[in-house]
Order: structure tokens, then sequence, then C-alpha cells
């Protein structure tokens, strides 16, 4: 259901039009958001989703799913006094009302450009490739568009119908797809690089990171893989897990999967090495996990996971946060001799996804960040997304895209192919 726009500027009003600016500096996408607020007050609607087009595509994903607290509204001038402008409802509703806008080229282009994997970073490029003008493609290893935002984020966090109205963008503007095809399987990176003038590759995190501790012969799970069953196959998790459940980690991957747990009337346990104040997970996330019942344990970290006597044992010690000698987060340290068991019926990891290199197999396609962040050695393929950002938001991800798409459209590579 769409906002009400009266509802909307109510709360655009409360926005100061800081000279300085901090909510722009704090979102990685320098969205021009006093600018922005300014035409939603005025009731130039029109006007305000182009200053947010300029440099955002994606607001439908990002004002439902940006950790805003911890940037743009973490910024706002008004958390001195009162609360900040709630800067995401208001994405969130502008984008309602012109989600059946599309931004047509004026001039197609006879250039064709390859899309590889359609999560923020990939959707947000191969939007703003199709609105240059240029022949644009898409390959995706799922069944719809999405990435971690299909596959991973739970139907009670975000209305899975929004990728249904992005899709709708891309048949508008052209943009083919082939799902349900793996690159590096499927087919092959090697016999797709003569064929495109451009390719962009933003294949994501496939693959969940492991833990560094021993287990004695039991099956442990990866959250990754849980929320995967439970939304993309519809598995049931409640068969499949004990009732007594422990998550090593606290992102955002961790807390969709407690939440979720929950909902099937688990006992969830989250452990985490750091403190809370720490977690890569946004606040408000880890607020409402803790309002439904998920019991969070910080400066603790698992050891081993066996068996005894039947009954299944995680040993885990606690741990301290000591300065680093180089700025940045404190080191974590182990506590000796402060070891504790905790029995349970099932452990699940949550610690973070690292890329597959299925992709690049026998393609001779390498990265190479000395040059830039984006490059390869070749000059027409470019990275983006989690494959540079490591495990970033979305907001992120989507930058990445728009800067590809933007040297592309500036001519600022060679093709050499």
């Amino acid at each position: 259901m769409l906002m009400d726009k009266f509802i909307i500027q109510t709360e655009a009003k409360r926005c100061l039009e800081c000279k300085h600016k901090p909510c722009v500096y704090a979102c990685p996408a320098h969205n021009n958001i006093p600018e922005y607020m300014s035409k939603i007050k005025q009731g130039l609607w029109e006007e305000a989703r182009t200053i947010w087009h300029s440099t955002s595509n994606l607001p439908e994903l990002c004002g439902s799913l940006c950790q805003n607290e911890n940037m743009c509204e973490g910024a706002c001038t008004l958390n001195k006094i009162h609360k900040p402008v709630k800067i995401g409802f208001i994405e969130k509703g502008v984008s309602e009302l012109f989600k059946e806008i599309v931004d047509y080229p004026k001039d197609k282009i006879n250039h064709r450009h390859l899309v590889i994997g359609l999560g923020p970073a990939g959707i947000a490029n191969a939007l703003k490739m199709a609105e240059y003008g240029y022949i644009v493609e898409a390959i995706d290893s799922n069944a719809l568009l999405g990435g971690t935002v299909y596959n991973l984020v739970p139907d009670f966090r975000f209305d899975k119908s929004i990728l249904n109205d992005i899709q709708h963008k891309f048949d508008r503007l052209g943009i083919k797809i082939r799902y349900n095809t793996y690159v590096g399987k499927d087919v092959l990176l090697k016999d797709l690089i003569h064929e495109y003038d451009t390719i962009f590759i933003a294949d994501g995190l496939g693959l969940p990171s492991s833990v560094d501790i021993q287990v004695e012969h039991l099956k442990v799970y990866y959250a990754q893989d849980l929320l995967n069953k439970n939304i993309y196959s519809k598995k049931d998790l409640s068969a499949m897990l004990g009732d007594k459940i422990y998550i090593v980690g606290l992102g955002n991957v961790a807390i969709d999967m407690a939440r979720t747990l929950r909902r099937l009337h688990k006992e969830v346990h989250i452990i985490y090495r750091r403190t809370i104040e720490d977690a890569p997970a946004g606040k408000s996330e880890i607020e409402a996990a803790i309002n439904e019942g998920v019991t969070i344990h910080e400066l603790i970290g698992p050891v081993s996971y066996k068996m005894k006597n039947k009954i299944k044992l995680l040993n885990c010690e606690k741990t301290c946060l000591v300065q680093s000698t180089t700025g940045g987060r404190g080191l974590v340290q182990r506590v000796p001799n402060s070891e504790t068991y905790f029995q349970i019926d099932d452990l699940i990891f949550a610690t973070g996804q690292k890329t597959s290199e299925v992709l690049f197999h026998d393609s001779g396609v390498v990265q190479t960040p000395e040059i830039s962040p984006f490059a390869t050695n070749y000059p027409h393929i470019f990275v983006g997304g989690d494959r540079i950002n490591k495990n970033k938001r979305i907001v992120d991800a989507m930058v990445t895209g728009l800067t590809v798409a933007n040297q592309i459209a500036k001519g600022s590579y060679e093709t050499n192919h």
C-alpha cells in the first residue's frame, strides 16, 4: 500500500537542511538529502525523485534495508536534541510513489553489455547502462533478481514483491536475463569474453566462511544455507533442527537466522567474540531480535563442539578486546582459564561469506586491484559488489555498479579484446 504523501511531507519538514550536510557525507552514495527534502516539502515530487535518482537508482532496496542509523540518520543534526529525520522511511515512501517510472534512453548505443550476478550491484549497473542506451543482458544463478536480498533476507524483513517491480523495469528497458544459469558451470566466462563489448561481474559472496573450532563428528549448519532453504526451497527448518540452537556471529545474516528460528518457536542464542556495539548487524535489527526473545552472549568465542554421553556440548572461552597499534577495531584475545560449556541441540555458523572462484576458472581473467578496485587484466571486464566490498552494505554494492556504469559511459577504459 502506498504511503500517504502527507505523512512523508510531515516527516520531511523536520529536516533542517543543514548547510554542512552531515547526512550527505555519511551516505556512501552521497545522496543530496537536504535538497531532496526541500523539494518534498514544496510538493515537487518529480524533482525530488530526479535528485535522488542522480546518485541512487535503488531507493526501494536502500530505503528498506539500509542501516540508516549507522549512516545518514546517525549523522543527522537532530540527534543532538531529538530523534533524527526518518530518511529511510521517506526514501522508501517516495520510491513507492514512482515505482512505475522508467528512465528510457534518448538513443540506443550499439554496444553489448553483460552483467553477471543480479544482486544490488548488478541491478544498479544493468539499469544505469540501459538508461544510457546500451544493449544490456544479464545472467544470474537464481530464479529471480535480487541476489542475497532474494535468497537470504526473510520475508518478514523485506517485501519481495519489490523485486517484481524491479523486474518490470528490466522488462520495459529491454534487459534480457538468463536465470538459473551458473557462470563457470552452465556457461564459461572464457566463452563470454569476446561476445560482449563490456562485462560487469557482480556475483557476490557465494560461499560461507568457516570457523576455526574443533568439531568431533557432529553436523554443523551455515546460516546462509539454512536461510536459502527456508526462503528459496521452502524447506521446513523446524523439523530439521532441534529446540535449543546456538548461532556464531552477529552480522545481519546471523540476526535474520535467529529471528527466523524464533518464529519457529526455537530457543535461540547468539555468541559473539566482540561486543554488541562492534557488531556489523544494524542496531535496530539487534534490538528487534532481543525483543523477540533471542539471547546474545557477547565477548565469548567457540573452541570446540563435541558429543559427551549423548549430549552435544559447545565449549567456549571468554574473550577481551585490546587496542590495536594500527587503529581501527580492537583485537580479540582469548581469556585464559575461562572455558564454559553450553548444552545445545544444533550449532549454526554465521561468520561471513567468501567469493567462489569457479566463475573465473580457466578464463584467464584476474582482478587487478592495484590498477583500480573495479579492474581486471581485461580492460573491458569489470568487477563490483561484494567481490570488492567484502560483506559491506547494499548501498555500497549499488555504488560500485553505478560507478562502473558511469566509467563505461565516459569511455574511461580501453577495449583491446
